[in-house]
């Protein structure tokens, strides 16, 4: 298998099984299970800030958006909240997914929030890969630009 064809293969695998982990969320926060005291206020309030922050992202990228981890061709996004966070699409869905959690008070569901998180996070180390070798100037602005939160997780200039 050519190495395009293997990177989209990659590629395709990772947005199933981010869709998969997002299905999965949604799914135990409404099915019955384990639970503690949810905030349906709380949570509403951390899916609101989700979406907007998921729409926010999506307008700063503009037609670089997509959910594959090669770059589409149409340029780096570093500018709006991308000048302060390198992923803010995936943070903001892991908010979401935290206020799915808290709202419904379901321990599957907060498990599958923190295993959301650490898919995106290997999830942007094979995306970064793709976004040095595509942009010359990507490594700086990593170096300078928080991964999930602004000054957090900066990557170390190669």
């Amino acid at each position: 298998m050519s190495s395009p064809a293997r990177g989209r293969l990659l590629g395709l695998t990772l947005v199933g099984l981010q869709g998969l982990l997002f299905l999965a969320v949604g799914l135990t926060a409404l099915l019955p299970g384990p639970g503690v005291d949810g905030s349906l206020w709380l949570g509403s309030t951390l899916v609101l800030l989700g979406l907007l922050g998921m729409f926010w992202s999506g307008k700063d990228l503009g037609r670089a958006l997509t959910p594959m981890p090669t770059p589409n061709g149409a340029g780096l996004a570093a500018g709006g909240i991308y000048g302060y966070v390198r992923h803010p699409m995936y943070a903001a869905i892991v908010v979401v997914a935290l206020g799915l959690a808290v709202g419904s008070g379901k321990l599957w569901t907060l498990v599958l929030c923190v295993v959301l998180a650490a898919f995106f996070d290997a999830k942007t180390r094979v995306e970064e890969r793709f976004l040095v070798s595509t942009y010359p100037g990507y490594a700086e602005y990593a170096a300078r630009t928080g991964k999930f939160l602004p000054g957090l997780g900066k990557r170390r200039a190669s």
